[in-house]
């Protein structure tokens, strides 16, 4: 316990180890440091809430009649029954479907007709019931069913948002954030919840946190840039770190959106920000990158509009069918097309030169037909 607290000291702020003794008391929560969902650590994404709970100050709560010690419970809970269905070194995006609330939860006004997907909601009903073996009583229990679910208020979004010094455009993201599926009604304690998650996904997303102190994807994302421009190569000290190693001729494949420029004019640079952070993630759970070791594949955001993997597979049929698999599910997710382009054989930045000017070549030149 004493390693814990002083590896914590060193990357969470003092304000937060009264809480921590928390976490020991719920065995079932230390398994989710073996979880890692959308490239974090679930641990970390615990801990790292339990730090934005405790900078929201007691007026706030107790305008929002809010007891601390219940927004600790509920931020403990709201994710212990997370498991390997959503771990992402085995997840599989083809499996998530939509589904409905067990049973046993629809009691909570809401549940049984709010988009519930399939694996992703699956570990609310453990968290539940998690929870309710811990003898938490009914207002956490409420949080932990309706946190993925739960109408947000704007005067609840206002308080915690301004407690939190969040930008007007953060609070906007978050209120509109998939209305369909956030549309139960539930307490302020719930909301605050709801918010508190959503706002650590938006973190992730912006500054690749993946665990307590670390940031190996900003580390991925310089030296898969500097190896596609030719000024680092297999032996960069960098790539150790990641626990990757390449032979220097790895293929590379490109993808180039589609009238990306068009969406920049009529969109803030948060919405482009965020666009271009929720697509880098999305390839990311459709490629290799999270096997151990030199089975890796390598994903970054490389310029405005194009996204660069580096992998080791060279059968143009497999590499094809990635191609196709990523550019669909971008489509339907994101909305935006995709030109590609992929190269094989040579040094890693011959490749992607020669992977730009095939996605270059499939572009549509209107004014050779006139």
């Amino acid at each position: 316990r004493e390693v814990y607290y002083k590896a914590m000291l060193g990357v969470l702020k003092p304000r937060i180890i009264p809480y921590l003794d928390g976490v020991f008391e719920i065995k079932e929560l230390l398994a989710l440091a073996e979880v890692v969902s959308a490239g974090e650590n679930q641990l970390h994404h615990v801990i790292r809430m339990l730090e934005l709970a405790a900078f929201i100050p007691d007026n706030v709560l107790e305008t929002m009649k809010i007891n601390r010690g219940d927004l600790v419970a509920g931020v403990l809970f709201h994710d212990v029954g997370k498991g390997s269905e959503v771990d992402d070194r085995v997840f599989d995006p083809a499996a998530v479907k939509k589904g409905r609330a067990p049973l046993f939860l629809h009691h909570y006004p809401g549940i049984s007709w709010a988009d519930w997907y399939v694996p992703f909601h699956d570990h609310i009903g453990l968290s539940y019931q998690i929870a309710r073996r811990h003898n938490q009583p009914e207002e956490v229990l409420e949080a932990v069913v309706l946190h993925h679910h739960v109408r947000i208020r704007p005067r609840a979004l206002q308080l915690v948002g301004d407690a939190l010094n969040l930008s007007s455009i953060v609070k906007m993201d978050i209120y509109h954030y998939k209305p369909e599926q956030y549309a139960a009604p539930g307490s302020n304690l719930a909301q605050v919840i709801a918010i508190l998650d959503q706002l650590c996904a938006i973190e992730r997303k912006f500054r690749g946190i993946t665990g307590a102190g670390l940031d190996p994807l900003r580390i991925e994302y310089e030296v898969v840039r500097d190896l596609v421009i030719g000024i680092t190569d297999k032996d960069d000290p960098r790539l150790k770190l990641l626990g990757v190693t390449l032979s220097g001729n790895e293929t590379v494949i490109l993808f180039d959106l589609r009238a990306f420029g068009s969406y920049v004019k009529m969109h803030t640079e948060y919405e482009v920000q965020n666009i271009k952070a929720s697509i880098l993630q999305l390839i990311r759970s459709l490629v290799r990158v999270n096997r151990s070791g030199s089975e890796r594949d390598l994903v970054a955001l490389i310029g405005g509009d194009e996204y660069a993997v580096i992998t080791k597979v060279d059968d143009p049929v497999i590499i094809e069918e990635m191609i196709r698999r990523i550019s669909t599910v971008v489509k339907l997710r994101m909305g935006f097309g995709m030109r590609t382009g992929y190269a094989v054989g040579d040094a890693i930045a011959v490749n992607f030169h020669n992977a730009r000017i095939q996605a270059e070549l499939s572009k549509e030149h209107r004014f050779l037909d006139e």
